[in-house]
């Protein structure tokens, strides 16, 4: 009605992976209702939604319970078939067990069919929200509102390990049983003021809000694990059946909370100039304590923009023309237990450890200040550009040195370093219709740097009182393939830690016998950097009487990523690489001088300690990203019921260019010291799909 609108809706996803036994599956139920009360000055807002979700063997990358491995690594004269069939029935055992006989044991081989459905790993979760919001209208320029929003779940995750399971995973003949119960609850709520008026004939208008808001975040974690008593029933899943002795008990939890106070005023002169300041200051759980010295933190910025089409007569070409620049501090606090550090139970000696992180003290926010300058224009009533130039700096980071902590601790956090950022972004755009025939296109371009300005320089030991400088960081990696953070380079420089062995005149050394040798006493060998050095998208979308066509083009340039897939699949001998060497009947290598057997080669530059060089890969890719064909018929002709679109859309579709052997813009990760590496990774997809709409 007028005053009230209430919406229902339901929805169903349901997904079976390219993995067998691979599933996802959420149905979402949601009901809102917004009421207007008091002539309109009142506004009531209320919303819940309830998920339930459940998923089975998810996977990301590695070896453990990754059936890709041993799929990968099958020995390409066997039948597939023999693996299918992946248990045996046991007479003596009356059982099923794996059909596998240590075919591949290394990497924690097991049968990739067993792995799907003898080691199940599920999750279930219930999840619902409620949100509520309450505004006034005090006059046509006040308002006051109040919003709450509570987002609780709880979620059971259980991991089964059939009997014959590998007994590096299990510990047992009977198999392994775990049961986590994890319970997230978050609640925010906001009283916010907002002022929106013209003076001076509308010359001059004001926007301003002032705010509070408070943020609070629960979990809580409780779970057991551990093999199956060999005296009692194998394939029995449950606590009881777990070994006493063996059993290992989980529990962990947090509370978060931020309390916050927030304005922001734009002011504006003749539709032409704007003037933007915001300041927010959090208190955050993570600063409570005797190691802050600080118990929150004040993030200002301040934007300005001037509209030049407003207030100059501009050539007819163009349309519009705004500038912009603007200034903008942010900080973050550190994680938490920093400022209280937590004792860790040590199940094997089942007691609880010292602590072995040193104490910190004078802990402070990290902070990043941003410049950024814009440009925006409309030129010839049909094309927009949108240009952006910003510079970072962030500072005040928290991490571990890898330096001596103290007697009684192992390591210590500090925090110093300085990292800096900039970039340009830009959006370009056409737009035009002829009659019934229209086109879009949009082309963006991304390039962004960073530099390492500082990491420790005469820093004050707490204890000792000595000047400790650190110019390199070794953050690991994969293998001998690390992250290595040097004063000057980024924060994605990957380095080599190994090389083949060579002569004085830095050949490839080769001894009587035609053999190579691994050499792990090198210097530290760059291999570039995971980043890229630009990314483009060029999207075109075509309109024609009810049809209509779209597509996208998608690239990366520059940035480099390894692959340990294809260092094992060498060393293994069974990569398309070494099928081609064995044809040959050698390896030439030191430019045609000395041919090596592929065995001994790829025994020796691959596997999971391979030498990273030899399999680190351009990143560069383009690709057609995106396409759809569709066409929509209008209500009068579809016997006038409603109006019906159809459409065939499909997603990574194509690579025009790649050469590394998989999708560089695949990641296991998104933390800062882990993308760009390829285990045993899940490859990419191509996604086809079909629409239909009936709008009514």
């Amino acid at each position: 009605s007028k005053n009230n609108q209430t919406f229902l809706s339901a929805s169903a996803l349901n997904s079976a992976g390219i993995i067998p036994n691979n599933r996802y599956n959420r149905y979402n139920f949601t009901v809102h209702n917004t009421t207007n009360l008091l002539n309109d000055r009142m506004t009531l807002d209320l919303g819940a939604s309830y998920i339930i979700q459940n998923d089975r063997n998810m996977i990301n990358q590695g070896v453990y319970n990754n059936p890709l491995v041993t799929a990968y690594l099958y020995p390409r004269g066997n039948d597939y078939q023999d693996m299918a069939m992946f248990e045996h029935y046991d007479t003596v055992r009356k059982i099923y067990l794996q059909n596998w006989n240590g075919l591949i044991s290394e990497l924690v081989g097991q049968n990739p069919y067993w792995i799907n459905f003898r080691t199940p790993r599920t999750n279930k979760k219930h999840r619902y929200m409620l949100n509520a919001g309450l505004s006034y209208k005090f006059t046509d320029w006040l308002n006051l509102s109040a919003r709450i929003r509570i987002d609780n779940s709880t979620n059971t995750y259980q991991e089964k390990f059939y009997a014959s399971t590998s007994m590096t995973l299990t510990g047992s003949n009977n198999g392994l049983y775990g049961v986590q119960e994890s319970n997230y609850q978050q609640t925010y709520g906001d009283v916010l003021a907002n002022v929106n008026k013209r003076f001076f004939n509308d010359q001059l208008s004001l926007a301003a809000n002032l705010g509070i808001s408070l943020s609070d975040m629960k979990q809580n974690m409780i779970g057991n694990k551990g093999p199956i008593d060999e005296n009692l029933i194998p394939n029995v899943f449950n606590v009881m059946q777990i070994n006493r002795a063996r059993l290992v008990p989980e529990q962990s939890g947090f509370h978060d909370q931020t309390k916050s106070l927030f304005s922001s005023v734009e002011l504006g002169w003749k539709s032409q100039y704007y003037l933007t300041l915001t300041g927010r200051n959090d208190w955050p759980s993570m600063l409570a304590g005797p190691h802050s010295n600080k118990s929150s933190f004040f993030y200002p910025s301040v934007g300005g923009s001037w509209i030049i089409s407003e207030s100059f007569t501009l050539p007819k070409q163009i349309d519009y023309l705004k500038v912009r620049g603007s200034f903008a501090s942010v900080g973050l606090s550190f994680p938490r237990w920093y400022a209280n550090p937590k004792y860790v139970w040590n199940e094997k000696n089942r007691q609880w450890s010292n602590q072995t992180t040193y104490p910190v003290y004078n802990l402070k926010p990290e902070r990043t200040d941003s410049w950024e300058f814009g440009l925006q224009t409309r030129l010839f009533k049909h094309f927009n550009l949108d240009l952006t130039y910003y510079t970072t700096k962030t500072y005040n980071q928290t991490f571990d040195p890898k330096i001596s902590a103290s007697s009684g601790y192992s390591n210590m956090y500090i925090q110093t370093g300085n990292v800096s950022n900039y970039g340009i972004e830009l959006a370009a755009s056409y737009n035009n219709t002829w009659g019934k025939f229209s086109w879009s296109s949009n082309y963006t371009l991304s390039i962004n740097r960073n530099k390492i300005n500082d990491l420790v320089t005469a820093y004050v030991h707490p204890q000792t009182k000595t000047l400790i400088t650190i110019d390199k960081l070794d953050e690991n990696g994969i293998g001998d393939a690390h992250f290595i953070l040097k004063k000057g380079g980024t924060l994605g420089d990957l380095y080599s830690l190994s090389d083949l062995q060579r002569d004085s005149n830095r050949k490839i050394y080769v001894d009587q016998n035609g053999k190579v040798f691994k050499n792990t006493n090198v210097e530290d060998i760059k291999l570039g950097s995971i980043f890229p050095k630009s990314n483009m998208a060029w999207r075109n979308d075509f309109s024609w009487n009810g049809l209509n066509l779209g597509f996208m083009v998608a690239a990366r340039f520059g940035g480099i990523v390894y692959s340990a897939t294809q260092a094992n699949l060498d060393y293994y001998g069974v990569s398309e690489t070494t099928a081609k060497a064995r044809d040959n009947g050698f390896v030439s290598i030191n430019n045609g001088q000395n041919y090596i057997n592929p065995e001994t080669w790829y025994t020796t530059i691959g596997g999971s300690d391979g030498i990273p060089q030899y399999y680190t890969y351009s990143a560069t890719n383009i690709r057609l990203q995106e396409a759809s064909l569709g066409y929509t018929f209008k209500k009068n002709v579809f016997f006038g019921i409603g109006e019906l679109s159809i459409s065939l859309v499909g997603r990574n579709l194509l690579m025009f260019y790649c050469k590394a052997p998989f999708d560089p813009e695949t990641t296991a990760t998104t933390g800062n010291y882990y993308q760009g590496i390829d285990k045993f990774m899940m490859p990419s997809t191509r996604n086809i799909g079909f629409n239909i709409k009936l709008k009514f």
